[in-house]
């Protein structure tokens, strides 16, 4: 076993995972057109078959998730990171596998896409706003689709650092003590490290649930039932508990990773905590929701934090920082 092993991996996942993938966003497509319909027509039969559509997209996300789970099996079985004895001085010598997670690179919105499919399933006996769910849905899917498809470039980060360890071993290039060094880094502090396997999962799935209350928060504007106000408080408890969680897990993850930089004036930390912070207010102004206008500024309150967490979200590809992709 060893990289033309995991070469041979890579390529079948892209073979298997773009079928499904296209499945998704032809399937989400009808899922978005039977959406408009029913909300236009609120004939019962359009929202029969969105439901069953709905069941089929999310089904296609478990199975391309499987797909992903099982090529990370394939880099772990097949990459032995083997480091030299003249590199003692400078890292440990020995071996390592790469446990990577399936909520990285390309992977990460299509983790999230896949969480929310399955929170959507459960609030399918509100017919009107699972239809508008199912809006946003099929926006969501055809985001994943053309800017984040985890099977058209699998993994580009890990394979050109895999690519570009081999290709110096075996080449004796003196650039080997810098690669061996920076890849060590990346297995230890962030492939391997259990944080990576609590706290970003803990994020998406937080973000998952919000997404239903940022959509109930729209049908409070639209119709004063307080129905869609205990929607959208449930919701936003369990996302609220699962991004306080995962925030908190992250502190000693990042003074583990990061102890020489100044990891607190990262962007994306500033953006979580605002985000956190707008959360905070909007479960507390959720309280007085029935008092005068307070259900109109509770429901606005809750959709801008939803805007909070996109923006948050974004931070990582528009700015630089040390969670950031763009480099300073």
């Amino acid at each position: 076993m060893g990289f033309s092993e995991y070469a041979a991996a890579r390529e079948y996942l892209g073979i298997i995972g773009n079928p499904v993938i296209t499945y998704i966003l032809v399937l989400s497509l009808f899922l978005g057109f039977l959406s408009i319909l029913y909300l236009w027509k609120k004939k019962d039969k359009y929202y029969d078959i969105l439901i069953k559509c709905l069941y089929i997209v999310t089904g296609l996300y478990l199975l391309g998730f499987i797909f992903l789970v099982w090529f990370h099996i394939q880099i772990y079985n097949t990459i032995l990171i083997q480091y030299p004895a003249f590199l003692a001085q400078m890292i440990p010598v020995g071996e390592s596998r790469m446990v990577i997670p399936m909520w990285i690179e390309s992977e990460k919105l299509y983790f999230w896409a896949m969480a929310s499919m399955v929170f959507a399933l459960t609030v399918r006996k509100r017919k009107e706003l699972m239809a508008f769910l199912g809006i946003i849905l099929t926006v969501f899917s055809t985001i994943v689709y053309f800017f984040s498809n985890p099977f058209k470039e699998p993994l580009p980060i890990v394979n050109s650092e895999i690519t570009q360890w081999f290709s110096t071993l075996s080449s004796g290039d003196a650039s080997i003590f810098q690669v061996a060094g920076t890849l060590y880094g990346r297995i230890t502090y962030y492939y391997n490290s259990t944080y990576m396997w609590i706290h970003p999962p803990m994020l998406f799935v937080a973000y998952a649930s919000l997404v239903i209350t940022a959509v109930a928060c729209v049908y409070m504007l639209r119709k004063h039932e307080k129905v869609y106000d205990d929607i959208a408080y449930r919701y936003a408890k369990i996302g609220y508990i699962l991004l306080t969680t995962g925030m908190l897990i992250g502190y000693p993850w990042a003074i583990e990773a990061w102890k020489d930089s100044a990891w607190w004036w990262d962007p994306k930390i500033s953006g979580s905590i605002m985000m956190w912070v707008l959360y905070s207010a909007y479960l507390h102004t959720r309280i007085y929701a029935s008092k005068g206008k307070m259900w109109s500024v509770t429901a606005y309150l809750g959709i801008i934090c939803f805007a909070s967490l996109v923006f948050t979200y974004l931070l990582t590809y528009i700015v630089p920082g040390i969670h950031s992709v763009v480099q300073p």
